[in-house]
């Protein structure tokens, strides 16, 4: 009787070490995996920012090819037309994809598919 408790004990440390280890590796791999998706939220910021003055580069030639072309219309006006023109296309369309890549990212898939596995697991060993 003593002994079967003693055995009984013994494999109940052992599954409380064992989960505790297996919530230790959960929670490093969600660090490093919130680690890498910040890194990856931050370098699309990164480049939403980096493209912004784009834009406001294209409205200003914008407003001031405008206000030329209204005035007089003459070839440089119409260049600055063109060089405002691709600045704001070229801005809008860098910001747009960026921002698509932004919200195709899914944060924690790792950590989650090993939760799920982990969870699947022990389920499996409670059901005879």
């Amino acid at each position: 009787m003593v002994t079967g408790l003693m055995a009984l004990g013994t494999q109940l440390r052992e599954v409380v070490d064992g989960f505790s280890e297996l919530t230790a590796q959960h929670i490093r791999l969600a660090r490093v995996e919130l680690a890498e998706d910040a890194r990856f939220v931050g370098v699309r910021v990164g480049v939403i920012a980096a493209l912004a003055p784009l834009i406001l580069v294209g409205y200003g030639f914008l407003c001031v090819a405008l206000a030329l072309v209204l005035r007089r219309v003459m070839a440089i006006d119409l260049a600055f037309l063109l060089v405002g023109l691709v600045n704001l296309v070229g801005g809008v369309a860098g910001i747009v994809v960026a921002a698509r890549q932004l919200g195709e990212k899914k944060v924690l898939t790792e950590t989650l598919t090993e939760l799920e596995e982990s969870t699947s697991i022990v389920l499996r060993k409670e059901t005879p």
